[in-house]
């Protein structure tokens, strides 16, 4: 029942993020908290699954088509009335994926909502490059300072994460204040602040700029989900 709640929890976030204030960040501060989450996998010795930035914006688009010229290194994958789906063609690297997601949310007022989402499976210096020098061409090339980014990591090892332990890194590595925990007999995950992420979502009275989720048991792994400003994904 537990895991419900927290599903829908993300669900309403997702549809919160519009109608949210979300400090605007560069893509300096992205490579900052993207370092400081990979630290964490590594200080911890953990395995990487993904790191992923999305970007959300809706945004007034009276020319779709010239939205689509913007779009000539990806490859158009899905189209409806309503929506328009594409994924870059990258045959140079496999450790990266692309797409961009244009979903109509007002025809008469030609409103979209354009969701932009880069994930990699590699952490060399060489795919985080090219990784940071993406979003900085898309930004520039589809959003305004009005985008909201989100992004995460995900790591998983065949042990036990101290989450006690893990606790007191936070404290001392990132400077963390936890606002809020769910604790669970198969999962665990807090909600905090980091001051040198500048990323943040308004909770109530409170700042935050930080989710962590930590699952035991799945598939004999136990699996690091960290996210900022907050994790938008089931974990």
């Amino acid at each position: 029942m537990k895991y419900f709640f927290i599903s829908v929890g993300i669900i309403i976030f997702m549809l919160m993020v519009d109608q949210v204030m979300i400090e605007t960040k560069t893509d300096s501060d992205n490579q900052k908290e993207l370092d400081d989450m990979l630290e964490v996998l590594d200080h911890y010795d953990l395995k990487l699954e993904n790191y992923q930035t999305i970007i959300k914006e809706s945004r007034k688009i009276d020319d779709i088509d010239k939205i689509a010229s913007i779009m000539e290194e990806f490859q158009l994958i899905e189209q409806d009335e309503n929506s328009i789906k594409f994924e870059r063609d990258r045959q140079e690297s496999t450790a990266i994926t692309e797409s961009v997601l244009l979903v109509r949310v007002n025809e008469k007022e030609s409103l979209y909502q354009i969701i932009y989402t880069i994930t990699a499976t590699d952490s060399t210096p060489t795919i985080r490059k090219d990784y940071h020098k993406q979003i900085s061409t898309i930004t520039n090339d589809l959003f305004t300072e009005n985008a909201q980014t989100f992004t995460c990591v995900e790591g998983w090892n065949n042990g036990i994460i101290d989450i006690v332990c893990l606790k007191i890194f936070l404290s001392e590595r990132l400077n963390m204040t936890i606002i809020d925990e769910i604790n669970d007999a198969s999962i665990q995950s807090w909600t905090g602040y980091i001051p040198d992420w500048k990323n943040t979502w308004k909770q109530q009275d409170n700042e935050i700029n930080m989710q962590i989720a930590v699952r035991e048991g799945v598939a004999d792994r136990t699996t690091l989900t960290i996210g900022t400003p907050i994790l938008i994904h089931e974990y």
